[in-house]
């Protein structure tokens, strides 16, 4: 959500439709060859074993390569398309001019848009203005009922006010984005209470809804048509006085801006952002989102979860999983999630994991509200990785060799829409905050990257067999052929 401050300008542009703590760089253990010699190692155990002509040559050339490789992503399914937005609403029945005759005429030299009117009896330039204009429209200092005025006694220098007469005409020249009405309502709506809004749709499909209702909150609304669903918010003058006379609250002014009656945790952390921003007499915008009902995913997608279940291990008990299948297209194999419908985070216990999200790339995202052992720097980072219960579900769920088994280190970021948990008055060489300092209450995320798939572990076990069966079979062999390199070596 984007946030402009500032005196709104009479008719807005339409709106055009988003640090981390060290990290581990260390290259994982398949990919240094730990606990199996090294690739030295098994190049020579394959040429003895050729030159032998053993059987056991076969089985380990298929499992070398798996060992020796350099690995890559745990990708397990196809990459998602993009959410289409929602299909715009059709046009509304063009209403008839009343007292003028409106038609275009194409552009001027400079691109602006002209339009040829022919007043008819009982029509003025004040009718032309209200019928085509919206209250937004502004040019050079001038509103609409100005504008157009003007424009009639250029091309009628003769007429007074009082001497508009049927047949007179005009070419109304107007900037290429300016909003031209093709229909237009006023009407009581309900949007959690009783308002009154005039409602205008232009010749090229945007939407204007312009509030009328006295300390209403929000001043307009402007939906483009080039993207429907992404709507410019324009809010009242009295916003700051209505928040802080308790009038109004971040969540209900959430509902107002988001239309939905139960607002994720990002929708109010957002519209508490524009509150703490606001001040008196100023009309303050923003660009929100309502192609869909929440901001946050995993709201959005608990609600298509296949299953839905308490997660039955010690400390994770304040968890409701969600698991999906891969022809659901959603970018998880499961979430774990505590926070539900509640619409802020400060309404859970500091010092807590909140939500894990387990994605088809094997990567898992736990997100903690930082408590009081955090800001005095108790946190442990590998506390919150969990190999073992992660590998058990990712089997249980996935059940592919690229199931991941074991994870590195968290990387640390910021919670989008949330202010950081960083200490800001701890800082690193460099200037930035650091992770190492953190403030009780925050919202951080840390990020765990697979190191290690089932398949690496199977190929191992693999390994050990065969090496075993070798140490077996030619024990004798070996003892005597070290004992006659002893012999040579003295």
């Amino acid at each position: 959500m984007s946030v402009r401050s500032g005196p709104h300008p009479p008719y807005p542009p339409l709106p055009q439709a988003g640090e981390g703590g060290d990290v581990d760089r260390s290259p994982s253990p398949a990919r240094r060859g730990r606990g199996l010699g090294g690739g030295g190692l098994l190049a020579l155990l394959l040429l003895a074993l050729l030159v032998s002509g053993c059987k056991e040559a076969d089985r380990l050339a298929g499992v070398a390569p798996r060992l020796l490789s350099t690995g890559g992503g745990t990708e397990l399914r196809p990459e998602l398309a993009p959410e289409s937005a929602r299909p715009p609403g059709a046009m509304p029945p063009e209403l008839p001019a009343d007292g003028f005759e409106f038609e275009p005429i194409g552009t001027d030299q400079d691109g602006r848009r002209q339009f040829h009117v022919h007043i008819l009896e009982g029509g003025s330039p004040y009718l032309v203005a209200t019928q085509k204009l919206t209250p937004l429209f502004q040019v050079d200092g001038k509103g609409p009922v100005e504008y157009v005025t003007d424009a009639y006694f250029a091309s009628n220098p003769g007429r007074t006010p009082r001497s508009i007469q049927p047949d007179d005409e005009f070419v109304l020249t107007l900037p290429p984005d300016a909003f031209v009405v093709r229909w237009q309502e006023e009407r009581t709506g309900d949007l959690g209470r009783p308002t009154r809004l005039h409602e205008y749709v232009s010749d090229r499909g945007d939407r204007l809804r312009f509030y009328l209702s006295d300390r209403y909150p929000i001043l307009y609304e402007l939906e483009p048509a080039a993207s429907p669903g992404v709507v410019t918010v324009q809010f009242h003058p009295d916003l700051a006085y209505l928040l802080g006379a308790g009038r109004l609250d971040p969540i209900e002014l959430a509902r107002l801006a988001y239309r939905v009656d139960n607002p994720d945790m990002r929708q109010v952390a957002n519209i508490r952002q524009l509150a703490a921003a606001v001040k008196p007499g100023q009309s303050i915008s923003t660009v929100v989102d309502r192609t869909r009902t929440y901001l946050d995913p995993i709201r959005e997608a608990m609600s298509h979860a296949s299953t839905i279940e308490r997660v039955p291990y010690p400390g994770r008990s304040q968890l409701t999983r969600g698991i999906f299948t891969l022809d659901q297209g959603k970018p998880f194999v499961a979430i774990e999630d505590a926070l539900g419908t509640r619409t802020e985070i400060s309404d859970l216990p500091p010092g807590q994991v909140f939500r894990i999200e387990y994605g088809w790339d094997g990567i898992v995202r736990v997100a903690y509200i930082t408590g009081d052992d955090d800001g005095r720097g108790r946190r442990d980072p590998y506390g919150l990785r969990e190999n073992e219960r992660w590998a058990a579900l990712y089997a249980q769920y996935v059940g592919s060799d690229r199931a991941p088994v074991a994870w590195g280190p968290g990387e640390p970021s910021d919670l989008e829409s949330f202010p950081t948990a960083r200490d800001p008055n701890r800082r690193v060489q460099d200037g930035e905050r650091s992770f190492d300092y953190l403030l009780p209450g925050r919202a951080m995320l840390l990020t765990f990257r697979p190191i290690r798939l089932r398949a690496d572990t199977r190929a191992e076990a693999e390994l050990r067999d065969i090496l075993r069966d070798l140490r077996d079979r030619y024990r004798d062999d070996i003892s005597d052929g070290l004992t006659l390199l002893g012999s040579f070596l003295h």
